[in-house]
């Protein structure tokens, strides 16, 4: 799994933190939504955002050979800052930036338009339908005739009620996007547990119907490609290293399975809290500072590179080590984002070691795993007691259980009504308050 930098035009008169994390980091996600907030939005604010995209692009993403992803900015359709008379017009200009063939950037994810928490008039099957229907139409004609467009774009799936996914499915169908789609992901986590209170990963079954399409379309040729999008506990990056371990074993060599995530909260949380634990990978264990703030001149330097960032950042630490506020709110970005990654390098090697996606291949009862995982669970909670906490590890335990019976369908089964109905299972256990009329 690889994390994606949630990436945004950096603000005059600011300390530029960016060279430095995309050095350490090498992918960025940029929403074109800057350019669709007017309320007279058209394809000449448009171009505003996508000028700012490049910019960021050539300054930030090419020197450090990286990737650069773009965020179709359908989330605001679902924050209310689009009025329903505009979507047909917000998805014109999404299908004029898809049809942009210049290097600008190298991966984007269909405009999804899943429900609005304003206009409850869009709620209904019949305004989804119509809506995403539109979009992924235009969108297919784009991509049968633009190779460029094609090979640049990820199918986002929706699934927290019933209804979404229904709809998905359909228009999956109707448009044979499995036929056409080389690159995949999961949509509508922002925010879900907060909505619903669950403590599970609630993309399992969704990564194993993207795994299946991507089987059937038998094209070995290029990697499985999956997307996370707004993904960051920790117990989810953990299912993450697990899925891909699993995944790799079910490719059996043919193709790799290639998974990324993005989130805000390793830049956002560095804003609003001052207790932030520092993570760092050994090779065969994790160091744990209390603070970010008590970082050591070695983990500074790799994190920021710059005697000129160094300096910006001591000068930060000192300031909140006196109880002050920060000068410049993004000083610790950089160093949360090394910590995060540390953590990530940490839950694949811990995977791998203790055979976690193994033991799912080596044993048939679902008692016994859990048994292992229980005792590698328990002993790196005494050992890392700041990382694997009670909450952690019982999220853990939960995900084994989910991972376990669709390991066993796939396994079992390989059906598509079989894995339908573990997915629609799964929905009823998210427990989404609202569904479309």
């Amino acid at each position: 799994m690889k994390y994606v930098h949630v990436a945004s035009k950096p603000k005059e008169g600011r300390i530029d933190y960016d060279h430095a994390i995309m050095a350490e980091n090498k992918m960025a996600l940029y929403s074109i939504i800057e350019g669709m907030r007017q309320d007279n939005f058209n394809t000449h604010t448009l171009n505003a955002a996508l000028e700012s995209i490049k910019d960021y692009t050539a300054r930030y993403v090419r020197p450090v050979d990286g990737e650069i992803f773009i965020d179709s900015g359908g989330y605001s359709i679902i924050q209310g800052a689009v009025h329903p008379t505009a979507v047909r017009r917000f998805i014109q200009c999404y299908n004029a930036m898809l049809r942009l063939n210049s290097g600008a950037f190298d991966k984007v994810f269909s405009l999804d338009i899943p429900w609005s928490k304003v206009f409850s008039e869009m709620n209904t099957r019949q305004k989804i339908m119509e809506f995403n229907d539109y979009a992924l139409s235009s969108a297919r004609d784009i991509l049968l005739n633009d190779p460029v467009a094609l090979e640049r774009f990820s199918f986002v799936w929706h699934f927290k009620m019933p209804a979404q996914y229904e709809i998905w499915k359909t228009l999956y169908e109707k448009h044979e996007l499995n036929r056409i789609i080389r690159h995949r992901a999961i949509g509508g986590m922002v925010a879900l547990r907060g909505i619903t209170g669950i403590r599970f990963s609630p993309f399992i079954g969704m990564a194993y119907r993207c795994l299946l399409d991507y089987l059937n379309a038998g094209r070995f040729d290029q990697d499985f490609t999956l997307h996370f999008l707004g993904m960051y506990l920790p117990y989810d990056r953990f299912e993450m290293a697990i899925l891909d371990k699993l995944f790799d074993r079910y490719l059996e060599g043919e193709a790799q399975a290639v998974t990324t995530y993005d989130s805000i909260n390793p830049l956002q949380s560095t804003r609003v809290g001052k207790d932030i634990p520092l993570f760092e990978f050994t090779g065969n264990g994790l160091s744990v500072y209390d603070n970010l703030v008590d970082a050591p001149a070695a983990i500074l330097q790799h994190a920021y590179g710059d005697k000129r960032l160094i300096g910006f950042v001591q000068q930060e630490i000192a300031r909140r080590r006196a109880g002050m506020n920060l000068q410049y709110a993004d000083s610790f970005g950089p160093l949360s984002i090394y910590s995060h990654q540390e953590v990530n390098h940490f839950f694949e090697y811990v995977v791998a070691t203790h055979g976690l996606a193994e033991v799912f291949f080596q044993e048939w009862s679902l008692t016994t795993i859990n048994g292992h995982f229980a005792s590698v669970l328990d002993a790196l909670g005494k050992a890392n007691p700041a990382l694997f906490t009670s909450h952690l590890r019982a999220s853990i335990m939960r995900n084994v259980a989910i991972t376990y019976e669709f390991h066993r369908w796939f396994v079992d089964d390989r059906s598509r009504t079989g894995l339908d109905r573990l997915i629609q299972r799964n929905i009823r256990k998210i427990g989404f308050p609202c569904d479309l009329s």
